[in-house]
């Protein structure tokens, strides 16, 4: 008599598991994002500070998406 476990496993493709993490991973860091420019943008006390906070935000985390990007392409 076999387990009842085995019987409920099933086999996703790599690719399929890496594309939607990728998706996952893409939607919190978009809404991690508006949120925290949202929160930055209204209670921060000097305009300066803002503006170069949140270039370094961006300008740090977007190559970074991108690549996790590049790499879920590559992913076969």
């Amino acid at each position: 008599m076999e387990p009842f476990a085995s019987s409920l496993t099933f086999t996703l493709p790599l690719h399929t598991i890496v594309t939607l993490g990728f998706y996952a991973i893409t939607t919190v860091y978009a809404l991690f994002s508006i949120i925290m420019y949202y929160h930055w943008d209204e209670y921060s006390t000097d305009a300066k500070v803002t503006r170069v906070t949140l270039v370094l935000y961006f300008a740090s985390t977007v190559p970074l998406i991108i690549v996790l990007g590049l790499t879920t392409l590559v992913i076969r």
